[in-house]
């Protein structure tokens, strides 16, 4: 008796570690400095500090019958922002069928296409496309993936972004902040009332060897951009990526076109990134450049954004998890007091 309750014991024990390889832990720290070269010679010039960490939970459960159930949980912090952050807070199920996936996530223009745009080792350092007019990611989200036919793979998704009042404050707005879409003063509008969709997105992805090719298009409603749901137009945003990998060399290219911005029918943007990402032995040599058109409410080409931008960078492994990176940045026709025309960034990075 005394034996079969030992021997249970021992089997619990060591039983107990294969219940808690289904959560792993993932992320990644950089700490960095970076050189302002604002235009202005305001205080934001000089050297500055910033770090960043990334922090993943990751939940799996085998489901029986070739199908599976999971969840992540993706925390950011970010000294230069200031603020601590989720990024995206999932849970699905996945088969023979595809994947299904609801939760808080980035639409697929955004993490599908837009992202094959990443070249650089920085994280304070970057070049984003549509920096204005993405819709960042919504609390409730709903996606569709499905497996690969021969190399094409389809997705769709809709997206309930948060609903609620906004008061009356004289001084109608809307901005995109932090590269979120959000609602500024209006008088006494309830948005998104009718609690439909508010955004839905198409992708479709072919991949065949050193060829991955991506295209998405978003539409988002009117009641959930623009304070006058009656004059408002829908947003609609046009992605297209790839990427083509050589040997140690891969190249990068992204096109999108955004129409009706933030729901007024007068602002447009357009733009297209290249680049290209080099493997040298320890190092990593990434190269971008980018170009945008942007479209006002009175129909004028903008001048006062960041038109175009040019990064070079590079990423030295110390190991497969510690790596030591530089990077620079060039910014044509940036806002006098709000943007820099030259930054460099060096930083050391730890993957775990």
């Amino acid at each position: 008796m005394k034996k079969t309750l030992i021997a249970a014991s021992i089997a619990a024990l060591v039983a107990a570690p294969a219940a808690f390889a289904e959560v792993s832990i993932s992320g990644n720290m950089i700490q960095e400095f970076i050189s302002d070269g604002d235009d202005t010679g305001t205080a934001e010039d000089g050297l500055e500090s910033q770090s960043a960490v990334d922090i993943v939970f990751s939940v799996s459960e085998d489901l029986g019958n070739g199908m599976s159930a999971f969840a992540k949980i993706h925390t950011m912090y970010d000294d230069g922002a200031g603020d601590q952050t989720t990024a995206d807070q999932v849970v699905g199920l996945k088969g023979d069928f595809g994947t299904i996936v609801v939760g808080k996530m980035e639409d697929f223009s955004e993490s599908k296409v837009s992202a094959l745009a990443a070249t650089d080792s920085s994280d304070a350092l970057s070049i984003e496309t549509n920096r204005t007019y993405k819709t960042g990611r919504a609390n409730g989200g709903i996606a569709y993936v499905s497996p690969s036919f021969n190399g094409l793979t389809f997705g769709v998704a809709g997206y309930a972004m948060d609903n609620g009042g906004v008061a009356a404050v004289a001084g109608d707005t809307v901005s995109a902040t932090a590269g979120n879409v959000t609602i500024g003063s209006a008088a006494a509008v309830s948005k998104d009332a009718d609690g439909n969709i508010d955004a839905t997105d198409i992708m479709v992805e072919y991949a065949n060897g050193p060829l991955l090719v991506r295209a998405a298009y978003e539409v988002m409603d009117k009641s959930a951009i623009n304070v006058n749901q009656t004059t408002g137009s829908d947003q609609k945003t046009t992605t297209l990526g790839a990427t083509y990998k050589m040997d140690n060399v891969t190249l990068h290219a992204v096109h999108y076109d955004v129409e009706n911005g933030l729901g007024v029918s007068t602002n447009d943007a357009d733009g297209w990134f290249v680049g290209a990402k080099v493997a040298m032995g320890a190092n990593t040599f990434g190269i971008g450049y980018a170009e945008e058109t942007d479209i006002d409410s009175s129909n004028n080409v903008e001048t006062g954004s960041d038109d175009k931008n040019m990064m070079i960078s590079v990423d030295h492994a110390l190991s497969k998890r510690t790596s030591i990176t530089a990077a620079f940045e060039s910014n044509d026709d940036g806002t006098a007091g709000t943007a820099d025309n030259d930054r460099w960034a060096v930083g050391i990075k730890h993957v775990f």
